[in-house]
């Protein structure tokens, strides 16, 4: 049966007072019992020293054996016995502990050295007792003291049945019971009320003290996603002036290397083009950490985004001198999965291990490996560090939300719990495993899944069809991307013009038709979506030919907006290919020749 908090404290308390009231209660009766035993011992001997006195048995105590025996000290014996109350037997013992004189005649002239209770009386020491089979018979041991010399001379042993000393025992004990209880009951009705708001309060605060650590944490994480959404702020806008320069970078090298042949300069080329390929990958991933995306599943190639996490973390791991190796399977299956949640487990487990091994000697190692278990039909991917391990007593602990093992700081230990729900989420695992010689390994065991129906067919990429000269408007704030456009397309014959705003692109649809139309999506004035608005406003159908151009694709307005519309888009920076594959495959140049001028109808 369980109880409430308040239930639990009231029956305890209970408790407490009970058992402190039944301490009191035996301390009391067992002190008043033994006061008035004593009590009574000692008035019983004060009464048998003076019936000895009275009686004259001092003096046959002290005569010789033969005047002790004769009928008529017997008889003053006897008188010893009549003058003592509620005794029901006596025993008459000399200084050798000999049996003068008894009640029951058969004991007279026997002697019993053993007996100890007898020799502490002669010892000067009374000896009082109350017998344990029998309850109400009580025996007293009393010394008998010589008036000239002081010394002992005999003892009086006396049997008595003190009734009412029992039964005032008794009532002394009931008494002191009651008066422990009743007092112990009466102290817990006036103390509770006082000690249960005081509890109360202290249970409050405790609650207030849970509910601000909560708080706390939830401040903490809003805080840490703040941070995120302003670095990814701040990341689309370096991004966007990044990925200008940075396209003409790609552009013309590619262009540079289609007009060289080959030798020296072609290889120089090749290696500039390698390097900004790279740049353009890693600006890619940081916007792909930094922006919230919506949860979206697609295939997923593990293998890809394990590259792409050691890429994005190369510098700081080259910093502090970690070597990364990668053991991934070649028999990887395509997983359904969603590709900016799994780049983030990774980044954090890679994270994790990278802080863990700081403090730890060289060399400091991270292995990455991926397989794939035929048996469960899973792709496994394990993280191995040869840091200093987590400690055994926080290993059952490290998946909570808000718990960190790492150093008070600007952390609010929620990577390994969000790793888990992503993991989880996708149907998988995540667990620990102690790494054997030191360091810790991060095992993830995720479902390959299994794509909707609609999407099992790949999409089939179709070869580039013979050119068609196309007349094609470049709208961009950025004189050196709109160059670099017109050269690529001009590469297939097309005809380019360019501007670089929105009115003056207005101005050039009005007076001539264009087959497509190369607009950028964030431009001073006039942004690339407002150009479209005002297009199919004032020229309805041409926006269906317009391809946006941004280097800021994964922002939510500029997604929003593009899914919207359904309009095309080449993302920032771009190569010569992409541009004009995706001229070739553009609705709007499927069968066009030549589009008609503004004002003019079709026949």
């Amino acid at each position: 049966m369980r109880f409430a908090s308040g239930a639990k404290f009231a029956i305890l308390s209970f408790l407490c007072v009970m058992a402190l009231a039944a301490s009191m209660g035996f301390a009391i009766s067992s002190l008043l019992t033994r006061s008035v035993e004593d009590w009574e011992w000692e008035n019983t001997a004060a009464l048998a020293r003076r019936e000895v006195e009275r009686t004259g048995v001092d003096a046959l105590l002290t005569a010789p054996r033969g005047v002790v025996a004769r009928e008529a000290s017997q008889r003053e014996f006897a008188r010893l016995l009549q003058g003592l109350p509620e005794v029901v037997r006596v025993k008459v013992w000399d200084r050798h502990a000999t049996v003068l004189w008894s009640n029951e005649p058969r004991l007279i002239g026997q002697r019993f050295p053993d007996n100890d209770e007898l020799n502490a009386a002669l010892a000067a020491r009374e000896n009082a007792y109350e017998r344990g089979s029998f309850s109400v018979l009580a025996e007293v041991y009393v010394p008998i003291f010589s008036k000239t010399t002081g010394q002992v001379i005999g003892v009086i042993e006396v049997y008595k049945s003190p009734l009412r000393l029992l039964a005032t025992i008794q009532r002394g004990r009931l008494v002191a019971w009651s008066i422990s209880l009743a007092g112990a009951l009466v102290l817990y009705l006036v103390l509770f009320p006082l000690v249960r708001q005081v509890y109360g309060r202290h249970v409050r605060e405790e609650a207030l003290r849970a509910h601000t650590a909560r708080l706390e944490a939830q401040r903490a994480a809003l805080f840490q996603a703040e941070k995120v959404a302003a670095m990814g702020q701040l990341l689309a806008g370096v991004a966007h002036e990044l990925n200008n320069p940075l396209s003409a970078i790609v552009g013309y090298t590619q262009l540079m290397l289609m007009r060289t042949d080959s030798g020296p300069m072609a290889e120089q080329l090749d290696r500039v083009a390698q390097s900004a390929q790279r740049c353009t990958r890693i600006m890619k991933n940081f916007l792909s950490l930094a922006r919230r995306h919506l949860p979206q599943r697609q295939r997923v190639r593990l293998n890809a985004l394990v590259e792409e996490a050691v890429e994005l973390l190369a510098y700081p791991f080259r910093i502090d001198n970690v070597e990364v190796t990668c053991r991934l399977g070649k028999d990887l299956p395509q997983m359904w999965a969603e590709p900016h949640q799994l780049q983030q487990v990774l980044v954090n487990l890679l994270t994790n291990a990278h802080h863990a091994m700081r403090a730890a000697a060289q060399p400091r190692r991270i292995v990455l490996t991926t397989r794939y278990e035929t048996a469960t039909d899973r792709v496994v991917l394990t993280v191995a560090d040869s840091g200093p391990g987590v400690p055994t007593d926080l290993q059952a602990r490290i998946f909570e939300p808000f718990f960190a093992t790492k150093s008070p700081g600007p952390g609010t230990g929620l990577g390994l719990s969000l790793c888990r729900g992503i993991v989880e989420g996708h149907g998988g695992a995540l667990r620990l495993e102690t790494t054997p010689g030191g360091g810790a390994t991060f095992v993830a065991e995720l479902p390959i899944g299994v794509a909707p129906t609609a999407l099992e067919e790949a999409p089939v990429v179709e070869p580039m069809r013979s050119t068609v000269r196309k007349t094609i408007l470049v709208v961009d704030d950025e004189p050196d991307v709109a160059t670099l456009l017109a050269e690529a397309l001009a590469l297939d014959g097309h005809q380019v013009d360019t501007v670089h705003n929105g009115s003056d692109a207005l101005e050039r649809l009005r007076g001539r038709g264009y087959h497509l139309i190369f607009s950028d999506m964030k431009m001073p004035g006039m942004s690339g979506a407002e150009f479209y608005r005002t297009v199919a406003q004032n020229l309805p159908g041409v926006e269906r030919r317009m391809i946006f151009v941004t280097g800021d694709s994964m922002n939510v307005t500029t997604r929003r907006f593009l899914e919207e519309t359904g309009a095309a888009s080449l993302g920032k920076p771009f190569g010569i290919d992409e541009i004009r594959r995706l001229v070739h495959a553009h609705p709007a140049s499927i069968g066009e020749d030549a589009p008609d001028a503004p004002g003019t109808a079709r026949s």
